[in-house]
């Protein structure tokens, strides 16, 4: 059987950060949830997972959002947004490859300690946020941002994961 995540591991130090054995296991429900949140069709969807660190990711947003610094997660849509008015319609593809995911252990390590927060919790929301963008959700405009926010909090919550958009203490 196919891999819905393929993983690709360029900095090795993920692999020893406790809990990441949990979290890769984790990674596939939390996929099919966003993926039901996002996708009405039967069509196989896949994507590409890159666990990396600063050096690398600061390079992929400069060649490809042409901001010079390190972030926390990009995602490489293979698909306009378009695609997804007319996916349900085509016979072909059997499967959709959504397109990759990239993402920096050092960058979310300092949001965890300047939030307060746990690793594996910070990456799952991060997840799920490439995920939304590689369906064609976007941040830009207020609304946008409302509605794809509502759908982060709503896809953690399913996992009794809190609300990322609230720090400790906060009230919202």
């Amino acid at each position: 059987m196919k891999k819905n995540i393929e993983i690709v591991i360029e900095d090795e130090t993920w692999k020893e950060i406790e809990g990441y054995a949990d979290w890769n296991k984790f990674l596939d429900a939390l996929f099919q949830e966003t993926t039901k949140k996002m996708y009405r069709g039967n069509k196989r969807c896949w994507l590409g997972l890159l666990l990396t660190d600063d050096p690398r990711i600061k390079i992929l947003n400069r060649n490809f959002r042409n901001v010079n610094k390190p972030t926390n997660v990009l995602s490489f849509p293979e698909h306009e947004t378009e695609f997804w008015n007319y996916i349900g319609i085509s016979v072909e593809p059997s499967e959709i490859f959504l397109g990759d995911i990239a993402m920096s252990r050092e960058q979310i390590m300092r949001e965890c300690r300047e939030y307060g927060i746990s690793f594996f919790n910070r990456c799952s929301h991060l997840f799920v946020h490439g995920v939304l963008h590689l369906f064609g959700a976007d941040h830009i405009e207020p609304k946008e941002q409302e509605e794809m926010e509502s759908m982060e909090i709503e896809i953690l919550k399913e996992f009794g994961m809190s609300n990322p958009y609230v720090l400790e203490g906060e009230n919202k």
